[in-house]
């Protein structure tokens, strides 16, 4: 399928081939979170900053070593146990913003 070209009829810029990296995603997410909660974003900020560092060391930046398979694996599941806690914050947080909720109502 081809994409629609702009208002200026000129052809739309080709797609990056390579998708965002991890951390790209994650800065976007907290943006989306900022803009979403304001001030109550500190309440999950401290669970987004483990996940950062989780992914860093995942996938280290430059030419940093990668962490041994058995050590990769512990911080796959630790990581994992924090994405979980932090979508219940993340919701729970939101539920708090929405009108009609605890915090909105």
């Amino acid at each position: 399928m081809r994409p629609f070209p702009a208002q200026d009829h000129r052809p739309p810029a080709p797609a990056s081939q390579t998708p965002p990296g991890t951390l790209a995603l994650l800065d976007a997410l907290e943006q989306r979170v900022g803009a979403e909660l304001g001030a109550l974003k500190e309440g999950v900020q401290p669970l987004l900053d483990a996940v950062r560092e989780g992914l860093v060391a995942l996938e280290p930046p430059g030419d940093g070593v990668l962490p041994s398979p058995q050590e990769q694996e512990k911080l796959r599941a630790k990581l994992g146990a924090t994405l979980e806690e932090a979508e219940d914050v993340l919701e729970a947080l939101q539920l708090a913003v929405r009108p009609g909720g605890r915090g909105g109502g």
